[in-house]
């Protein structure tokens, strides 16, 4: 295939099969019908002098062809994008869209609650943020910003270290362990507690299989919902481990043990095209200010400091 006649639309289609999985879901996404999208399949596989699918009754699977194309299409889908930025929104890069992924827990117990106010004082810029997932080789994240517990692998990424996480194990006001005066993982040793499954991973990558925190973790029950485990929590049904600052958005749960041992970095990624772009960089700046571990001492690098303090106050709304 000659580049001066390669078709963008047809990688375009083919782009939206593989990641759908089937010819009709991606006829329905792309507003058009089954037939013409099986034909353009056919034509692209012609054109290349290769099969990119293996089809069936149950949908169609890529193969080596495939997923070596589906990698090109998606630095393609980076590219067109990057036009976009680079040229379509030259006479606006103080607003539009803004695209943030952020770990689901600072995303909804801490950034989630200054969205509102952070929208007020720039009503041109269009916010949208999503629960961060690591990405795949044939799926790379296109956020503006990303806010990661765990060190980005892309090298294409401008990645930088803020403050730390630092856990502890929470209870309900009426659960039994909120007035026992517990400050060891040994004391609840018999309780019931729910571990993230996030931080049940942290713990058994960090400590050595004798620690008493990770011998009580492996046999806790694990969670992949922060909202249920906080909801079970907050009944009285189980304990639950989560990151100090939790405390500032959630006052009706008690913090009664800490777990200076196991922390997390925290990381900020963004892809060069978002320094380009005044909104993208008001965004990044608002991030930081954030997640600065001067201003709020739950992120600070000393456990000691971090976690022998008194709860913070919940967090001042913006104007």
């Amino acid at each position: 295939m000659q580049v001066e006649l390669f078709d963008w639309d047809k990688i375009r289609v083919f782009r939206t099969v593989a990641h759908l999985g089937s010819m009709s879901a991606a006829a329905i996404r792309l507003g058009g019908s089954v037939p013409t999208i099986s034909r353009r399949m056919s034509d692209l596989e012609a054109e290349l002098n290769a099969q990119l699918f293996h089809r069936s009754t149950r949908g169609i699977e890529l193969t080596e062809a495939g997923r070596v194309l589906l990698r090109h299409a998606n630095v393609m889908a980076d590219v067109m994008e990057a036009v976009h930025v680079d040229v379509a929104d030259q006479q606006g890069t103080e607003t539009g869209i803004v695209r943030l992924d952020a770990d689901e827990a600072l995303l909804a117990w801490w950034i989630v609650p200054q969205i509102a106010g952070f929208l007020k004082s720039h009503p041109g810029i269009d916010l949208r943020a999503g629960a961060w997932t690591p990405p795949t080789p044939d799926c790379a994240s296109v956020a503006d910003a990303v806010i990661t517990l765990e060190r980005p692998v892309q090298s294409d990424l401008i990645t930088r270290r803020l403050g730390k996480v630092h856990y502890a194990i929470y209870a309900a006001p009426h659960h039994p362990a909120a007035s026992g005066g517990f400050s060891e993982p040994a004391a609840i040793n018999s309780a019931r507690c729910l571990f993230p499954r996030s931080l049940a991973d942290l713990i058994s990558h960090t400590l050595p299989p004798s620690d008493t925190l990770r011998q009580f973790c492996e046999r806790s029950p694990m969670s992949n919902s922060l909202a249920a485990a906080l909801a079970e929590c907050r009944t009285g049904a189980a304990l639950c481990a989560l990151p100090t600052f939790v405390e500032t958005s959630q006052p009706d749960i008690q913090r009664i043990c800490p777990l200076p041992e196991v922390r997390a970095d925290i990381w900020i990624s963004y892809p060069e095209r978002s320094r380009r772009l005044e909104r993208c960089v008001t965004v990044l700046d608002w991030l930081r200010s954030l997640l600065d571990a001067e201003d709020h001492f739950c992120f600070r690098q000393n456990p000691v400091q971090a976690l022998q303090m008194e709860p913070q106050a919940p967090l001042r709304r913006q104007a």
